[in-house]
């Protein structure tokens, strides 16, 4: 098994499944993201079970302690912004599968690209507290008609998960 930190989120993915920090790579941070103008998003995980391959596209956020007022696009945006980064990714893995310097971010992007199937999941865990006014009732329902939207080349269904609804997603990791 394997452990991913986002943020205050850590993730721990099954045996079946090579997770890596997308927006950590090197060739993100330095060639595809130079400018400032690519998005990423934070997990590209690889899940391989006998013949079918799945990519999973995680994006994390975690609202559940709020220091500071969050920008409009972390909350009215959120849809727009994920499968913003979802496009780009897909493109960066693209790119890093042709041109990555670093061997292990080239070959995952490979084997991501590869998968006959790419799942979309945002994780989302939503401030409970006095901001409850910034995540209404229904907030993570609407997020996901949206996001259906928006991301529908790619996946169709994706997924709005939190730590409590992700045992019975059937996703092949575990939230902490």
């Amino acid at each position: 098994m394997s452990h991913l930190q986002v943020d205050s989120l850590r993730f721990t993915f099954a045996p079946t499944v090579v997770a890596q920090r997308y927006d950590t790579w090197q060739h993100y941070t330095t060639v595809w993201n130079a400018a400032g103008r690519q998005k990423g998003i934070d997990v590209v995980a690889v899940e391989s079970v006998a013949a079918s391959t799945t990519t999973w596209l995680i994006e994390a956020k975690d609202f559940r302690i709020i220091t500071q007022p969050p920008r409009p696009s972390n909350i009215a945006g959120l849809p727009k912004t994920v499968a913003d980064k979802v496009r780009d990714t897909v493109t960066g893995l693209a790119d890093a599968a042709l041109n990555a310097a670093d061997a292990a971010e080239k070959n995952h992007a490979t084997n991501a690209l590869a998968a006959p199937a790419k799942r979309v999941v945002l994780h989302l865990e939503p401030h409970v507290g006095p901001h409850s006014v910034l995540f209404p009732a229904g907030f993570s329902a609407s997020v996901l008609q949206q996001l259906k939207q928006l991301v529908n080349t790619i996946d169709p269904n994706p997924l709005v998960l939190n730590i409590a609804n992700t045992p019975a997603a059937g996703v092949p990791w575990s939230v902490a």
